[in-house]
């Protein structure tokens, strides 16, 4: 049985939780976030469930704190809010966040998603813990070296799109071109029919797949600290390790202006001849 930590400083919401789901998961309670900060190495949970508001310290503060302590990083945290703006998912996911939910929430529909989500987190653990390469903690300067070298993968990206028979081949060419400049990145390549989702690290995670959707009728840019998300009709992709230096920031946004296009193409025509699968 998963042993589910739930942080609420509201009495009536934690007893909700504890009925809920007290057969399906061995549930512990704190009432702060300094509460689940002191004792969640002893309680050692495989999620956490972090209401956002709370008196003293906040939701988004306990996140970051328990993502600084190497044996509590890796634990899975979905907040739980009566607030859902794109502001608070931003917040969520710069905090270290897998999912969001909006409370009054479904109690089958959660369920689900705190089971997926420790499933989801301990494989895509599992997979990098075997994989040889890896991006460093402070990749972005990484990132910023190889846009100077890049003009080789981009010719070799755009041969392959023209050339490439589905969207999941196309996907798997923009990961290998991600992958050679060194940007860490979740994306999605949409068609009317399905909606296609990659990582270069893991899979994506539910609050990942909820700000790319957002971001479908946004601006084609949309920077927030070391990340970026890049919107095209048909394409969002999610960069966690934009180079900040403007000069390398600019070169960064040249790639993408010169791709872009050319994946938007390629998705019409594959869409059109009804090639995507």
């Amino acid at each position: 049985m998963y042993k589910l930590l739930s942080v609420d400083d509201e009495p009536i919401n934690q007893a909700i939780v504890e009925e809920l789901f007290a057969d399906t998961f061995d549930v512990a309670l704190a009432s702060s976030g300094e509460e689940c900060i002191n004792n969640i190495k002893k309680i050692k949970p495989d999620l956490v469930l972090l209401d956002v508001s709370m008196v003293g310290m906040d939701g988004y503060e306990t996140c970051r704190q328990l993502k600084q302590i190497a044996t509590t990083r890796d634990i899975p945290i979905i907040f739980v809010s009566a607030r859902g703006s794109f502001e608070d998912k931003i917040k969520a996911y710069e905090a270290g966040g897998q999912d969001y939910i909006t409370k009054p929430f479904n109690h089958a529909e959660l369920e689900e998603t705190i089971k997926q989500t420790i499933k989801m987190v301990k494989n895509s653990l599992k997979e990098a813990s075997q994989k040889k390469e890896s991006f460093p903690e402070n990749s972005t300067l990484a990132a910023a070296f190889h846009f100077k070298k890049s003009s080789t993968a981009i010719i070799t990206f755009l041969s392959a799109c023209c050339v490439c028979t589905s969207l999941d081949t196309l996907g798997q060419f923009l990961l290998n071109l991600c992958q050679e400049v060194n940007l860490n990145c979740t994306f999605q390549l949409r068609t009317q029919a399905k909606t296609f989702h990659f990582s270069n690290q893991a899979e994506a995670s539910a609050l990942e797949q909820s700000l790319l959707d957002y971001c479908k009728s946004t601006d084609q840019f949309f920077d927030f600290n070391s990340n970026t998300i890049v919107t095209y009709p048909h394409i969002s992709i999610l960069i966690k390790n934009t180079p900040v230096e403007i000069n390398q920031h600019n070169d960064f946004k040249n790639l993408f202006e010169i791709i872009m296009p050319a994946i938007e193409f390629k998705i019409n025509s594959l869409s059109n001849t009804a090639s995507f699968n």
